[in-house]
């Protein structure tokens, strides 16, 4: 009983403390409440501080998030795996053959199953004309290989796949809603893709994706594409994992299927092996340095708002130091001001966290809007209950620093004495603020010369040549569908249009080629070439890019002219096969020689072509990767059912389109244009990554640097308001005011100097984490060090200049009588 009753008492006592503790808390955050209205400026700032602070970190979260840590919208999304040919000269991701990928499929023991898939631009046909949709052509396993259910009716069959005629397609959520306004009765309606009639059998769900967020529909691929030739690489495959087969033994198991597909196809497999990766690694892999390094600076940068506030607070506390004190006077315990102190601190964090908050939907929302930054996913980047813990998380460390750095620099101090100090500035006080601003100086050292090499990149970047003139031209792709366009057609279509677009307004010149430079492609249409009366030289690589061109190509694209001539329009199909060749290809092949003349074969040919011309090279896949070989040939020699019009004119180009559209429409109005864009977008996109990395550095450093003029300018105010009567019996015994300003400013230099120095050597030693990311500059650059050291250092010395000028102002009577 008297167990009982002791137990009993323990708890009443507890619940009485904890209810006690909660009134004790409510009060202190009423009062903080009050402290905030009756000092705004002061709680507009350190708010707006932590807003910044809070809401970029959780935006980069919720990015990353998407990114990087979010599984796909796919069953058991691990098991997944991207697969690739990898071809003999060293390049680990080709595209694959259909003939390679049913036999993989088949001999492959370590996979449940693999599915294939081929991009495609497609036109849907409507009441307002054809409109071009990115589609793909899909094996009939990949709605049960991804685990993904349609929203209505049901994915294809195999035997669909089979079929020659009355073809099926399945379409996605987003067409469903926006083309057909999410009628129900859309199952079984006739659509006509490419000028053909399909019928809807199915609508996926958003999250089905596949193989891009933009895939809006999705057709059977065709199972006679496994007699197509060997040497025709242009599927995708995935492969799902059997339970318990790890990554290395399906590579392993892949591989042994390629070398027996080596061996009895030599001429088309010889050296060709595999390539495989987790799927989501293979989607989102090139980013995660590009987001860890973002996540590293936006750390940095909350660092530094949460000093900055720590420091505002400190020069808050130290204007209440007498109100401290006469509440310990009048019985307060030191504890209750100690967490009064932290009690505002989480008042300004949790203000700052919902400013944060709105901060951080803005910014995602721009994010998911954005088709620029080339990182893959970001269309996932939401604020959801993952990304709002941890705002709260965040908002609850910077609360913590903020109020413990307040609390142990001493600014509480209690007793008569401070009642009689009238709560002066301590030396302790500044000593404990300058090594906050230090530490502050020094990361936004480091930020700074990060921003200022990715600037430096994207300058070095943007200044490369990509080998043709992107000024006043506009680009458009057309694709034929092969049900309406037999290949003995295509080159007689584009030439047609050709012809009607050069006589349109504001037009000077107009050709149509591709695949265009600057694609991303790396694998995309490469062959070996073979050089008549020289023997294969085995240790140098053989292959080079293989490229269409009708009318003026190279005129409209700006690719200039070195030798010989262009491709013209009497190169047809019965005149004798010729090419034209880059500068990269002639160098390869021809080290020294003039190839005008000379002869050239690609192995998907059998009979020799003759160099008649040599244009300059263009950058294939990117502006950081050199100049590879490119052999140009004419449309009608060998048609292609998809290339882009290239229209040169004056002015805008953009001022084009409509017309290039009802020029296209003239000629067949199921005929769309895709990726309409002008040349300057196509080089815009090739650094896209490049500039969102400079942009949110520099923003992220630029952001800290005001920060940290903000923690030097209080810094140097409350040395001054502390070295008044110093400073007073100073010019009294004869000491100038410029001498006495210049001394406060030489301190502040002193320290600065220290942190920029302490901040250049960290930068040093995390500079070649931004190895990957840089271009044409040294990860220790000394002018991007040397730079941010002395932007910081002037920085400094102008924050500390400001304060410090009031010596100028100061009485001497008045000083003398400062208490």
């Amino acid at each position: 009983m008297r167990r009982r009753r002791r137990a009993g008492n323990a708890a009443a006592a507890t619940i009485d403390v904890v209810r006690r503790w909660a009134a004790d808390a409510v009060a202190d955050f009423r009062f903080a409440l009050r402290v905030l209205t009756r000092h705004k400026t002061f709680a507009i700032a350190a708010i707006a501080t932590l807003a910044l602070g809070i809401g970029a970190t959780a935006t980069v979260f919720a990015t990353i998030d998407a990114v990087l840590l979010r599984p796909l919208p796919y069953r058991d999304p691990g098991a997944l795996v991207r697969i690739w040919s990898a071809n003999p000269r060293g390049i680990p991701r080709n595209d694959v053959s259909p003939p390679d990928y049913f036999d993989w499929r088949e001999q492959a023991r370590t996979f449940e199953d693999m599915l294939a898939f081929a991009p495609e631009d497609t036109a849907v046909g409507g009441a307002g004309g054809a409109v071009s949709f990115k589609g793909a052509a899909v094996t009939a396993n990949a709605a049960v290989l991804l685990g993904v259910q349609p929203l209505l009716g049901r994915w294809f069959t195999a035997a669909e796949a089979r079929r020659t005629t009355e073809d099926v397609v399945v379409i996605s959520e987003g067409l469903w809603r926006e083309r057909f306004a999410s009628d129900p009765a859309i199952l079984g309606r006739p659509l006509q893709i490419d000028g053909e009639s399909s019928t809807v059998i199915g609508v996926m769900p958003e999250r089905f994706a596949f193989p891009t967020a933009e895939t809006r529909l999705w057709r059977p691929l065709p199972l006679a594409w496994r007699n197509q030739s060997r040497s025709a690489r242009f599927l995708g495959v995935l492969g799902r994992l059997r339970d318990g087969v790890s990554e290395r033994a399906a590579a392993a198991d892949l591989a042994a299927a390629a070398g027996r597909l080596q061996q009895e196809f030599p001429q088309t497999n010889r050296g060709w092996g595999v390539t495989v990766l987790p799927l989501h690694e293979s989607i989102a892999g090139g980013s995660r340095t590009s987001l860890l390094v973002v996540l590293a600076a936006v750390a940095a940068l909350l660092l530094i708002a949460c000093a900055n506030v720590a420091g505002l607070m400190m020069a808050r506390g130290v204007a209440r130091q007498r109100e401290f004190a006469v509440r310990t006077a009048i019985g307060a315990a030191r504890g209750r001001l100690v967490r009064q102190q932290i009690v505002e601190s989480a008042a300004f964090a949790t203000f700052g966290g919902a400013a944060g908050l709105l901060v951080t939907i803005i910014a995602c929302s721009t994010i998911r809007s954005s088709h620029a930054i080339g990182i893959p996913l970001l269309d996932r980047t939401v604020v959801d209950a993952r990304a709002v813990v941890m705002l709260a998380a965040v908002s609850g460390v910077a609360a913590a620093l903020a109020g413990l750095t307040t609390v142990l620099s001493g600014v509480v101090r209690f007793g008569t004495t401070t009642i009689a100090a009238g709560g002066r500035v301590t030396l302790g006080n500044i000593r404990v603020r300058r090594i906050v601003v230090g530490a502050q100086i020094a990361a936004s050292t480091v930020l700074l010369a990060g921003g200022l090499l990715l600037v430096r990149t994207f300058e070095k970047l943007t200044s490369v040549d990509a080998g043709f003139d992107s000024r006043h031209t506009l680009l458009a792709t057309v694709s034929l569908p092969g049900s309406r366009y037999p290949r003995d057609s295509r080159a007689r279509f584009f030439d047609r249009a050709i012809e009607s677009l050069r006589t349109l307004p504001g037009v000077e010149i107009a050709g149509a080629g591709g695949p265009l430079p600057l694609s991303g492609q790396d694998g995309l249409m490469r062959f070996g070439v073979s050089v008549e009366g020289r023997a294969p030289d085995s240790t140098a690589p053989d292959r080079a890019y293989l490229r269409w061109t009708a009318g003026d190509y190279f005129a409209a694209m700006g690719i200039p002219l070195r030798r010989g001539r262009a491709l013209a329009a009497s190169d047809t199909r019965d005149s004798p096969a010729v090419a034209v060749v880059d500068e990269a290809l002639s160098a390869r092949f021809f080290a020294g020689e003039d190839p005008v003349g000379r002869r050239i074969r690609l192995s998907n040919e059998t009979s020799w072509r003759a160099i008649v011309g040599v244009v300059g090279s263009v950058r294939q896949t990117a502006l950081d990767r050199d100049a590879e070989p490119h052999l140009y040939i004419p449309e009608a020699q060998l048609p292609s059912p998809t290339l882009a019009l290239v229209l040169r004119g004056r002015g805008d180009p953009r001022s084009l389109v409509p017309l290039a559209r009802e020029a296209i429409a003239t000629l067949d109005p199921e005929l769309p244009l895709s990726e309409v864009r002008t040349a300057d977008d196509l080089v815009a996109g090739s650094v896209a990554g490049r500039r969102f990395n400079a942009l949110v550095l520099g923003v992220f450093a630029v952001a800290a640097l005001l920060l940290t003029l903000v923690g030097v300018y209080g810094v140097v105010a409350q040395s001054v308001a502390q070295s008044v009567k110093t400073m007073g019996i100073r010019l009294a015994l004869g000491a100038t005011a410029a001498s006495v300003l210049r001394e406060h400013v030489m301190r502040t230099a002193g320290f600065a100097a220290i942190s920029t120095a302490a901040g250049t050597l960290m930068a040093c030693a995390v500079a070649p984490l931004l190895r990957g990311l840089l271009f044409g500059v040294s990860p220790r650059d000394p002018v991007s060090l040397g730079l941010a050291a002395g932007i910081l250092m002037l920085a400094a010395l102008a924050a500390a200049y400001v304060p410090a000028r009031q010596v100028l102002k100061l009485d001497v009577v008045n000083a003398l009588r400062a208490d």
